[in-house]
């Protein structure tokens, strides 16, 4: 009789315990200057001449600052929120409005804009960030999809960590 508690306590105390795919996985901080490699990316696009992106990352909030070049006209932009996928962010510029949400998914940072376009055309561009080369090369998966069946195209921007 004796036994028949114990054990009941031993399977209470087990099924509150976090199972191996409960346990969050551990965020990578992708604080730092990032400079894009046209050479080690796949892009369906035209490269820009060059880019920079710098990712401020503490804990939930996150800002990125990125300044790109296509010959001699310069394109940048700037994002600061919380990557809990809840909190969304406008952006309203004179050639599109973006609806923005940033968001973990494992150790991967997903950034989910619904855009539209002054001429009304939307768009869907989910980009996902994850570290490779123990930390010293950042990629970002673009998946951009054109809303009523206009396509789509799958971008891999490779970035070098400054400073290495």
């Amino acid at each position: 009789m004796t036994r028949m508690p114990v054990v009941l306590l031993s399977v209470l105390l087990a099924a509150t315990l976090p199972s191996p795919a409960q346990t969050p996985s551990p965020k990578p901080n992708l604080s730092g200057t990032w400079i894009f490699s046209p050479q080690k990316s796949a892009l369906k696009i035209d490269p820009p001449t060059s880019m920079t992106l710098h990712i401020d990352q503490a804990d939930l909030q996150i800002s990125f600052a990125r300044s790109q070049a296509y010959g001699n006209q310069n394109f940048d932009w700037k994002l600061e929120t919380v990557a809990d996928g809840q909190k969304e962010v406008v952006q309203d510029s004179p050639t599109y409005k973006a609806n923005v949400r940033v968001y973990w998914e494992g150790s991967s940072l997903v950034l989910d804009q619904k855009i539209t376009a002054s001429d009304g055309t939307q768009a869907n561009d989910m980009v996902t960030y994850s570290l490779a080369d123990n930390g010293h090369t950042l990629q970002a998966v673009e998946k951009q999809t054109t809303v009523g069946g206009k396509g789509s195209v799958t971008n891999k921007w490779v970035y070098e960590k400054q400073g290495q």
